[in-house]
């Protein structure tokens, strides 16, 4: 009897007992997701913080953005042999010039792809191939005039970059008297060659309006 009434005791503590750990890990459960949650919320804010910052530093104090609010970002131009870091300075201080190169990138690349069009048909046609060179020559002609004006430009804007670095007073007056200057030069450089490529801009297909058929036109541009 003594044995039954202690095991009946017993058993009357464990249910007690275990409502009292399963209280405690309920009571735990929410402070975990409360301690998650916090946390969750600081690496947010942090993240923000960081974000922030990034964009102050490139935007105001690396010289890499504009007043626009406009961010500098590498663009591979082939036939630019300026540094990056002038090109960013160019964007950023001699907006319209750093246009300027971008559109002279793409004219050398159409006078390139001219060219070598000019050349498969010689070498398709070889007893016709004094038109092919007739031909050639004047594309040739304009490219290297373009070529030429455009590589007339790279020493002012080293110089400009250089002293601007070194002195950024003197680098913004000097900016303030040359940058009109050498935009002029590659503007009219740009308006004789696009005279003469102006036709194979016209024979190219043109993209399709709105974002979605115009994404899907350069698609099948670049994989069929």
């Amino acid at each position: 009897m003594g044995l039954l009434r202690k095991k009946k005791r017993d058993e009357s503590r464990d249910p007690a007992a275990g409502k009292k750990s399963g209280d405690e890990s309920n009571t735990a459960t929410p402070q975990k997701r409360s301690l998650l949650k916090k946390l969750m919320i600081l690496l947010l804010v942090v993240g923000i913080l960081g974000g922030g910052g990034f964009f102050a530093y490139t935007t105001f104090f690396s010289g890499s953005g504009t007043e626009a609010g406009l961010v500098y970002q590498s663009v591979p131009l082939a036939h630019v042999t300026l540094p990056d870091e002038m090109l960013a300075f160019c964007f950023t201080r001699m907006p319209k010039l750093y246009d300027a190169l971008v559109a002279f990138n793409g004219e050398m690349d159409l006078f390139k792809a001219e060219i070598a069009r000019i050349d498969a048909v010689a070498a398709k046609y070889p007893d016709q191939k004094k038109i092919a060179d007739g031909q050639k020559k004047v594309w040739d002609k304009g490219m290297q005039s373009l070529q030429k004006s455009f590589k007339k430009l790279e020493k002012p804007i080293k110089e400009t970059f250089v002293l601007f670095q070194v002195n950024p007073a003197q680098g913004q007056e000097k900016i303030d008297q040359t940058a009109e200057q050498m935009t002029k030069a590659a503007s009219d450089a740009l308006e004789k060659s696009q005279e003469l490529t102006a036709p194979l801009k016209q024979a190219m297909p043109k993209v399709p309006e709105g974002i979605i058929k115009g994404t899907l036109y350069k698609l099948k541009k670049k994989f069929l």
